[in-house]
C-alpha cells in the first residue's frame, strides 16, 4: 500500500506566519494564546496523527477536551514509542524495525507532524539565530546550517551556539579527524563547529561564573565574523544532570540576551527534533518575553555528518513533541 501524503501541520507560533495577520490587539511580543491553543489542537487531530496512531493499533478517535486528548496521547506514546524508558540517552537506545510499507506509512505521517521538510526558514529576517547543542557530528550538521542560511540572504544580528558542560572527551578522536580542536564538553563541540562553519578564530572574549545553586557556566564571543557568534555553555536547572533544551534557552535568555521582549528567533536544530525544541522555546521563551520563534532542522537523511534517522528513533520524537505540546498547553492553561 502507498503512504499517504498528508498536508503540512503548522506548529504553534507566537507572532504571525508567512501571509497570517495577528488577531485584533495581538502583535509581536503579546502572545496569543487562543491561537497557540487552536494550533495545537491542530497537532493533535491531525489527519497524520491520526493515521499515526493507527498503525500501532491506537486508531479509534482521541476524544474529551484537549487535556484529555493530550494525555491519553501521552500514555499512548509512554507505552508503545518510549524507546528511551524514561531514563536513556539517544545513543544508547535499542529501536525496532517495521516493514518497508508501515516504515514508509510513519514517516510519511511524521513529516507532516514537522519532524521533517523543515530545512529552510519561511521568514527572511530575525534578530538572533540560536543554534541547539550536540555532539560533535551533530554539531557539524546543526552549525553548517545556520551558516548556509545565512550565506543565502537571511539576516540576523547575532548567531549563539547553545551547549552544555556535559563531557564528550570521546568524541575528540572524531574532532580531529574533522580537523576540529578538543571537545572536552559539548559546549566546546558547539564552540568548535560554528567557528568552523562561519570562519571565526578563537575567542577573544571569555567570561564564566556559577549559578546560587553551583552550576557552573561559561560564554565565547567571536566578533571577528559579522553577524557576532557567540557560545554559551548552560548551567543546569536540575543538580546533578547535565543541562538539557530548556536550560539552554533560559540560559541564553538570562546570561546572553538578558529579558528579550519581543525579538525574532531561528532556532537551528536537528529535522526530527523540530516539534519538540520548537514548542520548549515557544513556552519558555514565547510566552514570557513574547519572542517570535520558527525552528528548522538539517535534513538528517542526507546530510554528511550523522546517518540517518531510524524509524523508531522518529516515533521516540513523536513522544517528546507530545510532551512538549502537553507542557506548553498546561502552561497556556
Amino acid at each position: 500500500m502507498t503512504a499517504a501524503v498528508f498536508s503540512s501541520v503548522p506548529l504553534p507560533t507566537i507572532g504571525p506566519g508567512v501571509g497570517e495577520r495577528t488577531a485584533a490587539g495581538a502583535g509581536l511580543g503579546t502572545p496569543d494564546r487562543a491561537r497557540l491553543v487552536e494550533r495545537i489542537a491542530f497537532w493533535v487531530d491531525s489527519p497524520a496523527m491520526t493515521a499515526l496512531l493507527g498503525e500501532f493499533g491506537g486508531g479509534q478517535r482521541l476524544v474529551g477536551s484537549l487535556a484529555d486528548r493530550l494525555r491519553a496521547l501521552e500514555e499512548f506514546s509512554a507505552t508503545r514509542w518510549d524507546y528511551r524508558k524514561g531514563q536513556l540517552e539517544r545513543h544508547q537506545v535499542v529501536g525496532e524495525t517495521f516493514t518497508a510499507p508501515t516504515d514508509a506509512r510513519i514517516r510519511s505521517a511524521a513529516r507532516s507532524l514537522g519532524l521533517a521538510g523543515r530545512v529552510v526558514p519561511r521568514n527572511r529576517r530575525f534578530d538572533h539565530v540560536l543554534v541547539l547543542g550536540g555532539g560533535v557530528r551533530t554539531m557539524m550538521a546543526r552549525a553548517h546550517l545556520a551558516a548556509t542560511i545565512l550565506r543565502q540572504g537571511v539576516r540576523a544580528t547575532s548567531v549563539a551556539g547553545l551547549g552544555s558542560l556535559r563531557p564528550i572527551p570521546e568524541q575528540n578522536v572524531l574532532a580531529a579527524q574533522l580537523g576540529l580542536g578538543d571537545v572536552a564538553t559539548e559546549g566546546d563541540a558547539v564552540d568548535e563547529a560554528l567557528r568552523h562553519a562561519f570562519g571565526a578564530a578563537p575567542a577573544t572574549e571569555q567570561r564564566s561564573g556559577t549559578t546560587e545553586t553551583g552550576q557552573s557556566w561559561w560564554v565565547r564571543s567571536h566578533r571577528d565574523v559579522q553577524p557576532p557568534v557567540h557560545v554559551l555553555a548552560a548551567p543546569s536547572n536540575r543538580p546533578g544532570q547535565r543541562a538539557n533544551t530548556a536550560d539552554t534557552l533560559i540560559g541564553w535568555a538570562e546570561l546572553l540576551q538578558p529579558a528579550p521582549v519581543g525579538v525574532r528567533l531561528l532556532l537551528v536544530t536537528t529535522d526530527i527534533f523540530v516539534p519538540f525544541q520548537h514548542c520548549d522555546a515557544v513556552r519558555l521563551l514565547g510566552l514570557r518575553f513574547g519572542c517570535d520563534v520558527e525552528t528548522v532542522g538539517f535534513d538528517s537523511d542526507v546530510s554528511p555528518w550523522v546517518p540517518p534517522a531510524p524509524t523508531s528513533a522518529i516515533l521516540q520524537e513523536v513522544r517528546s513533541a507530545i510532551r512538549s505540546m502537553q507542557a506548553l498547553y498546561e502552561a497556556l492553561s
